[in-house]
C-alpha cells in the first residue's frame, strides 16, 4: 500500500482481503467519468519501481482542481470554515437553579439558535468550553439555562474575550473615559457616552421584537409590563442610574419626563426631563455604523439628596422611576397608562415610547445598562438544539467538484453529548462508498471504526451506483445514533470516506492545507449542488473564498436558485 498525504491506495487483492469481498472485473463509472470536466487534462499520477498502482499527488489534485474551479487556490487555504475557540463561563446569571452553561450562535430571544457547546453548571460556577464556530461569525453568545427552559444569555466575540459574567460590571458598561460628574449649570447640558459592545445584535433583535409601523399593543400587552422601575444596588461606586437613548421615529419635541419616587415615603417626590434632542429619523445604527465607536449617547438619571434637597444622582435602593412621554410640553396620558412599556429583552432593560397612534413603541426607546429590578422577558426564549454540521466529498482522486458525492449531517445527541446523531442524506456517487470515524492515531483503514456497517448506497435502501437526492433517484436520508468516538472533532478528526473507484479503494479524508476541496465541512444544513453542477456555479462566493482564505467565509449562505438541492 502506498500512502499519499490523506489520500490511502489499495490494489484490488489487498481490498478484497480486507473487506472479504469479491471484485467483478470492471468497475462501475463514478459520477465523475460523464461530468463537467471530462475534457480536462487528468492529473499527474506517480508509481514506484515495486509496481505499487499509480496514484494521484496533491500538487496534482490542486493543479487540476484549479482547472475545473477555473481560480488559482491560496496557498494557505486549510479549507476549514470554522475556528476552535475556548471562553470561560460564570454562572453568575439571575435565575434560581441554573444547570447548564452554553455556547449559542445567536440571541435565543431572537428566534432559532444552535448550541455550540455546553457543559453542566450551577449558580455560581465557574467553567471553562472549548468549542467550534464557524470563522465568519462576529458574535456568539454565552448563555446560562435551567432545566425549565429560562435561559439567559450574552454577547461575546470569539477570539477576543476570554471570559463572560452575567452580572453587569465596569467592564460590561462603562462611562467614557474622562466623563466627570455634572455641575449644576452643566447638568441639563451635557451627555455621558456609554458603550454597548453587542449594540448591532441588540437593534436587530429590538426590530424583531418591535417591529417599526407596526401597532405592537398586543406584543407588548402579553405581559403585565409597567412604565416603572426599581432601583436594585449597581455596581457603580454610588447608586447612579444610567440611560443611554437607543434610537427613535419622533420629533425633536418629543421627550421622555420621570417621576422619582422615594422608598422613604415621607419625603415629597421630584419630577424630571431626560432632553435627547434628536430629530425624526436620527438612528444611532446608521451613525454607528459610520463611526464603529459603540458608543451611546446618554444621561445619569436625576433624583433628590434625602437630606439637603438638593438634585443628586444617589439613588437609595428601592426607589422608583416611573416614566412618561412629553410632546410640546404636554404629558400625554391615556386611560391605560400605555405611552411606555419597560421591559427586559434578554438581558437588556428597554423602555419603549409611543407619541402617536401608530403603537409601534418606537418613537423614543432607551436602554437602562444596569441598577433597577428586571422585569420579565418580553418573550419566551426559542428553545436551542445542537449545532449541525453537513460534510461533503468527492468519491475520487479527482473530481467534478459538485461537493455531492457524499452527503452527510451530524450534531450532538440532544440529550447525551457522549452520543452523536448522524444522518446519511445524498448520494451522488456511481462508486461504492463506506464511512469511518477518523483517527489522529490509526493510519490503516483497517483499524478505523466503521459509523455504518453496510456500503452507504445499501444503508439508503437505493440501488447500488445510483444518484440519491441529488436531483435524480430520492429516498429518505437514514439516521443512527452512536458513541462519540475518543478524540473525535468535528473538523480535525471526525470521519474518512473510503470509495471504491478504478479499481482499487481510496480513502478520502477532511481536506487540509495543500490539498483541493474533497471534503469539507460546512456549519449547518447546507443545500448541496445539484448533479453535474460544479460549486462554483451553485455558490459564486466559493471561488473568492478558494483565492483567499481570509474573504467570503459565509460562502455557503449564498446559493444560486435553482442548483441546488432544496431542503
Amino acid at each position: 500500500m502506498k500512502r499519499m498525504m490523506n489520500h490511502f491506495v489499495l490494489s484490488s487483492s489487498s481490498w478484497r482481503k480486507a473487506f472479504g469481498l469479491v471484485f467483478l472485473g470492471a468497475m462501475a463509472l463514478s459520477s465523475c467519468k460523464q461530468d463537467l470536466y471530462e475534457n480536462q487534462p487528468k492529473p499527474e499520477e506517480t508509481t514506484d519501481d515495486g509496481g505499487t498502482p499509480a496514484v494521484v499527488t496533491n500538487a496534482g489534485r490542486v493543479a487540476y482542481a484549479e482547472k475545473v474551479l477555473g481560480v488559482t487556490i491560496d496557498k494557505e487555504q486549510d479549507w476549514s470554515l470554522t475556528e476552535e475557540y475556548s471562553i470561560t463561563i460564570k454562572a453568575d446569571a439571575d435565575l434560581d437553579n441554573i444547570s447548564t452553561v452554553a455556547v449559542l450562535d445567536a440571541n435565543p430571544y431572537a428566534g432559532e439558535s444552535n448550541r455550540l457547546a455546553t457543559a453542566s453548571l450551577t449558580n455560581g460556577g465557574t467553567t471553562t468550553i472549548k468549542f467550534r464556530a464557524p470563522k465568519s461569525a462576529d458574535l456568539l453568545y454565552a448563555a446560562c439555562l435551567t432545566q425549565s427552559g429560562e435561559c439567559v444569555a450574552r454577547a461575546f466575540t470569539p477570539g477576543l474575550d476570554s471570559e463572560v459574567s452575567f452580572v453587569y460590571s465596569h467592564e460590561n458598561v462603562r462611562k467614557a473615559p474622562g466623563a466627570r460628574r455634572l455641575s449644576p449649570v452643566e447638568k441639563k447640558a451635557e451627555e455621558d457616552l456609554y458603550y454597548m459592545r453587542d449594540f448591532y445584535t441588540f437593534r436587530n433583535l429590538l426590530h424583531t421584537v418591535l417591529p417599526e409601523g407596526q401597532d405592537n399593543r398586543e406584543v407588548m400587552g402579553k405581559h403585565n409590563y409597567t412604565n416603572a422601575v426599581k432601583v436594585i444596588k449597581n455596581p457603580y461606586s454610588i447608586n447612579a442610574l444610567p440611560i443611554a437613548y437607543v434610537g427613535g421615529n419622533s420629533d425633536s419635541t418629543t421627550v421622555m419626563n420621570y417621576d422619582w419616587l422615594p422608598q422613604n415615603s415621607e419625603f415629597g417626590s421630584a419630577s424630571f426631563t431626560i432632553y435627547d434632542k434628536y430629530p425624526r429619523g436620527w438612528d444611532f445604527f446608521n451613525y454607528l455604523e459610520e463611526t464603529r465607536q459603540f458608543e451611546l449617547h446618554g444621561h445619569l438619571l436625576y433624583c433628590r439628596d434625602l437630606n439637603s434637597g438638593e438634585d443628586s444622582h444617589v439613588f437609595t435602593p428601592g426607589d422608583v422611576v416611573k416614566f412618561k412621554v412629553v410632546k410640546d410640553s404636554v404629558v400625554l396620558e391615556d386611560e391605560g397608562g400605555e405611552r411606555v412599556k419597560v421591559f427586559q429583552l434578554n438581558q437588556n432593560v428597554v423602555v419603549a415610547c409611543e407619541d402617536g397612534n401608530d403603537w409601534d413603541y418606537n418613537d423614543r426607546v432607551f436602554w437602562i445598562p444596569e441598577g433597577v429590578e428586571r422585569i420579565r422577558e418580553i418573550t419566551e426564549p426559542v428553545p436551542s438544539v445542537p449545532q449541525v454540521w453537513t460534510y461533503v466529498w468527492e468519491d475520487r482522486d479527482f473530481g467534478d467538484y459538485d461537493m455531492n458525492d457524499c452527503v452527510i449531517e451530524v450534531q450532538d445527541n440532544a440529550d447525551d453529548a457522549s452520543k452523536l446523531d448522524i444522518s446519511l442524506v445524498a448520494l451522488g456517487a456511481n462508486n461504492n462508498l463506506w464511512l469511518y470515524f477518523d483517527s489522529k492515531t490509526e493510519k490503516s483503514y483497517r483499524k478505523l471504526t466503521p459509523v455504518f456497517q453496510d456500503e452507504l448506497h445499501k444503508v439508503l435502501g437505493a440501488k447500488e451506483g445510483s444518484m440519491v437526492n441529488t436531483g435524480q433517484d430520492s429516498a429518505q436520508p437514514i439516521t443512527i445514533t452512536i458513541s462519540k468516538p475518543a478524540g473525535f472533532d468535528f473538523q480535525t478528526c471526525s470521519f474518512v470516506l473510503v470509495s471504491q473507484a478504478d479499481g482499487r479503494l481510496i480513502t478520502i479524508r477532511i481536506s487540509t492545507k495543500g490539498q483541493d476541496p474533497h471534503g469539507i465541512v460546512v456549519p449547518g444544513k447546507w443545500q448541496w449542488p445539484t448533479e453535474k453542477t460544479c460549486i462554483k456555479d451553485a455558490y459564486p462566493e466559493f471561488n473568492t473564498w478558494a483565492a483567499d482564505h481570509t474573504k467570503a467565509r459565509d460562502w455557503y449562505k449564498h446559493p444560486v436558485e435553482g442548483k441546488v438541492v432544496k431542503r
